[in-house]
């Protein structure tokens, strides 16, 4: 039977649709549209991939991008969508690589009204003829709702989607600002109060959260979420749009691309909101920031931390960072919860010898084990693993059976149906890797998995590109905890280090 696979994916328009009319989701309903054409088409619906992040670039759109590695590996016979301005609708580049994908692989695409063939020359031509009009559309649709946007900041309206620390949203006669919240705005006076008065932010932050103070979205306080705070005019009433120009990147060493626009493409505009803070005291702790230096809070470019996503701060649980202080580099807690920061080369240099030292023992535990080879306990294994693969085909019979009969929901068939899907292919891969052992048997596939982390350390130690070096880490370690308390100096510090080779 052939594989069909569902995508989903919200466009910008139905977001303003929901958010201006309050409609209901826009994917639960697709979702169930096309579960009801699939029943009645009695597709055999493999998967479901569904975009939880709007955006027009191919590059952003990871669920696309996954679909796209399946589609030329020719995993499905099909994709099913609403309609074709779904797979994307963003630039010729990008719908040029979507279509080119499944006309290469010879994947159908799937519509409740149709179905389209681009090895057909009539389907393609009405393919690229929709999707030129499905672009048109979506430049009038962004211009309109930027054009909105600005007149409803000029209007001083509040629209960004969430309020800050000492407000809430608030409705006045469908027009959204913010209303204070008491409890809140007092820290926010605090803040400037104590800054204005010689405090730093790392001081401030460490104060609040000494109080027990959380920020909006109930996390810790830091200095640069303090700073934040005293920079956001919103609170002397003023509403601001425009200052800074974000754009999602294609280089996948970099999160996003950000520049702060010129002053003169600014909205600056007088809210509809109270004020929590006089005009006189916002500009004083401003002009007292201006004159300090202060680490930046912007989006990053560039990957500069070769450990970065791995170093997990041992008290908090928080992702640790580096800093340049002094000229020299340190991973450090933002979070002030008493673990001391640390020369980055004294913890490389002992995470490298761990990393070795665990190789070493492992070696010999792989030769000892080598040497007592039970093979009666993989057969034992296979046979246990195939009987239990029948038991879950047949439970996906009875599923399919059970669905038919209206017994089950659409929502209830797909959740137990990816759920007998992935212990399928769990038990799959694990009958591989055990036949791979029965045929392998003086050849084990541990020493394949030596080798790579053998070649991973010293891809490490021999280059110099932060990226390589952060993917050679990431490839073999899942994360590593550290810990330094106030009473240690130097390199007197305890890591416990989660290697992926493991027994």
């Amino acid at each position: 039977m052939d594989r069909i696979c569902i995508y989903l994916r919200k466009s910008r328009a139905d977001e303003e649709i929901e958010k201006t009319l309050g409609e209901g989701e826009t994917l639960s309903k697709h979702r169930k549209a096309l579960l009801k054409f699939a029943k009645e088409k009695k597709l055999n619906i493999v998967e479901i991939k569904e975009e939880i992040v709007s955006g027009d670039s191919l590059f952003n759109r990871p669920k696309m991008l996954e679909l796209l590695t399946e589609i030329e590996n020719k995993q499905y016979a099909g994709v099913l969508v609403m309609d074709i301005d779904r797979l994307g609708r963003g630039g010729m580049k990008d719908q040029g690589i979507i279509l080119d994908a499944f006309k290469e692989s010879d994947t159908k695409i799937i519509t409740p009204v149709k179905t389209y063939d681009l090895n057909n020359e009539l389907d393609e031509e009405m393919t690229e003829f929709k999707t030129f009009f499905s672009r048109r559309e979506l430049k009038t649709i962004t211009r309109r709702m930027q054009g909105g946007r600005v007149r409803s900041v000029e209007d001083g309206n509040y629209i960004a989607t969430n309020p800050p620390l000492g407000y809430d949203i608030n409705y006045i006669k469908k027009n959204r600002t913010l209303k204070i919240n008491n409890d809140e705005s007092e820290i926010v006076k605090l803040i400037f109060k104590l800054y204005v008065e010689g405090d730093g932010a790392g001081t401030i932050a460490t104060y609040l959260n000494s109080l027990g103070y959380k920020t909006k979205f109930e996390n810790s306080f830091s200095g640069s979420s303090i700073v934040s705070i005293l920079k956001n005019p919103v609170y002397i009433g003023k509403i601001t749009w425009k200052k800074k120009e974000y754009k999602k990147s294609t280089d996948p060493d970099k999160i996003m691309n950000c520049k702060t626009r010129d002053k003169n493409d600014w909205i600056i505009s007088n809210g509809k909101h109270p004020s929590i803070i006089e005009e006189t005291l916002f500009n004083q702790a401003n002009l007292i920031l201006n004159e300090r230096y202060h680490v930046p809070y912007k989006v990053n470019g560039k990957l500069c931390n070769p450990l970065s996503g791995l170093i997990i701060c041992g008290v908090c649980g928080n992702k640790m960072i580096m800093r340049t202080v002094k000229n020299k580099k340190r991973i450090m807690c933002i979070h002030k919860c008493g673990n001391k920061s640390l020369n980055f080369d004294y913890l490389e240099n002992e995470i490298l010898k761990t990393l070795k030292e665990y190789l070493s023992n492992y070696k010999i535990t792989i030769k000892t084990e080598n040497k007592n080879i039970n093979t009666d306990i993989h057969s034992k294994q296979l046979l246990a693993l195939n009987k239990e693969l029948n038991a879950l085909n047949n439970q996906k019979l009875k599923l399919f059976d059970l669905f038919e009969r209206d017994v089950y929901t659409e929502d209830v068939f797909l959740e137990r149906s990816k759920n007998i899907d992935e212990r399928k292919t769990n038990i799959e891969n694990e009958l591989i890797r055990l036949n791979n052992m029965l045929e392998q048997e003086n050849k084990r596939a541990s020493e394949d998995d030596i080798r790579i982390f053998e070649s991973m350390i010293h891809g490490y130690e021999n280059t110099d590109d932060i990226v390589l070096k952060n993917k050679f880490f990431k490839s073999i370690i899942f994360k590593i905890e550290y810990f330094k308390n106030q009473g240690q100096r130097n390199d007197n510090f305890k890591i416990r280090l989660y290697p992926k080779l493991l027994r």
